[in-house]
């Protein structure tokens, strides 16, 4: 009676024993999943600096499923058009999160980083890898497709014009911010000259002006635009001269203000009655002039007036009362380092050649 017992028992063990293993076997046995479904809120978009903060572009997906409850990492891929996800730029959505967004900010870096031009549409593709374990075979969505134009962190308008042989290569104006308004020191060698500005360094991307009879206050553009632009008119004595330029993209608005420094005194042409205008070089911020002195005295003033005067010695000035600067006659480089925020500090060279 003990021996059928024990077989009983025994026989009922393997029973579990084996109605175990098919459960467990039936726990690990995983078919293919069902990929999430991507979309996104838009299909195109224009990034621009004052829109920095907005959202550009939110990825919703409907998640995967592996046919059970499970832990799914869902990585949106996002790629150039046409390279198959090849090296794809990843970001992983968050545990339980179906969708992700991206600001201006955020996706214009995103495409500067994957090598987009500034201000020239492009064409991403995305879509989600989801996975639950590395010895399983991810799943991926459907792919979408999104054409965006990113912006420069800092923008440049180059300037071609009667003042430098209408050439893009050696004038521009700048926007820090990359906020459409571009500034920079421009130096004019006749009244009302003509220019254009170009995004492109070429001819095809320019503005211009809707007219050449009068000084223009607007652009018009970008685009292949037949009209120049007029700059300032210059006032006598002086034939050339320099002026801070602002063109504002956004507004189209053009703007001219006299920016000048000069030398001045009795080792000058003009005398201590009419400044020399010296160039500026926006690379090294600093101003400069080559010009023939007979023996005397110089000293340096902002804008052909005396409320604003460097003078000084052994190449340091002060705008208090600087004391003249005394020169013997010859051909002379002069360069002044003009610190606008503290002109206390300003600095300035004289090299015969």
């Amino acid at each position: 009676m003990k021996t059928l017992i024990n077989k009983v028992l025994l026989v009922t063990m393997l029973s579990i024993s084996l109605f175990a293993c098919e459960k467990e076997g039936q726990l690990v046995t995983i078919g293919t999943g069902t990929p999430a479904v991507l979309s996104t809120s838009v299909a195109s978009v224009t990034l621009t600096k004052p829109n920095i903060a907005n959202v550009a572009v939110t990825a919703t997906l409907t998640p995967a499923d592996f046919g059970f409850n499970s832990a799914t990492t869902n990585t949106l891929q996002i790629a150039k058009t046409g390279t198959s996800f090849a090296t794809p730029k990843e970001v992983i959505m968050g545990t339980g999160a179906v969708s992700v967004s991206f600001t201006q900010l955020e996706l214009n870096n995103l495409l500067l980083s994957m090598g987009f031009a500034p201000e020239v549409a492009g064409s991403i593709e995305m879509r989600v890898k989801s996975t639950i374990s590395s010895n399983v075979n991810p799943v991926y969505s459907n792919v979408k497709a999104l054409t965006a134009t990113p912006f420069a962190l800092i923008t440049t308008l180059y300037w071609a014009g009667a003042n430098n042989s209408w050439t893009f290569s050696n004038d521009s104006l700048v926007s820090p911010q990359g906020d459409g308004i571009h500034a920079g020191i421009i130096q004019f060698n006749q009244s009302k000259g003509f220019f254009k500005l170009s995004k492109t360094k070429d001819w095809g991307n320019v503005f211009g002006s809707s007219s050449e009879a009068v000084t223009s206050t607007l652009m018009v553009g970008p685009g292949n635009i037949g009209n120049a632009l007029v700059g300032p008119a210059l006032t006598a004595p002086y034939t050339y001269d320099n002026f801070n330029v602002v063109a504002n993209t956004n507004t189209l608005a053009i703007t001219y203000e006299l920016f000048s420094w000069g030398v001045i005194g009795s080792a000058t042409p003009g005398g201590w009655n009419d400044d020399t205008p010296m160039k500026y070089n926006n690379t090294t911020k600093t101003w400069s002039v080559t010009v023939n002195l007979v023996a005397g005295d110089i000293k340096f003033r902002k804008n052909h007036n005396w409320g604003l005067s460097l003078g000084g010695a052994n190449g340091t000035l002060t705008s208090a009362n600087g004391a003249n600067i005394p020169v013997t006659a010859g051909n002379y480089t002069i360069v002044l380092n003009a610190k606008e925020a503290d002109l206390n500090t300003s600095t300035y060279t004289l090299t015969k050649n």
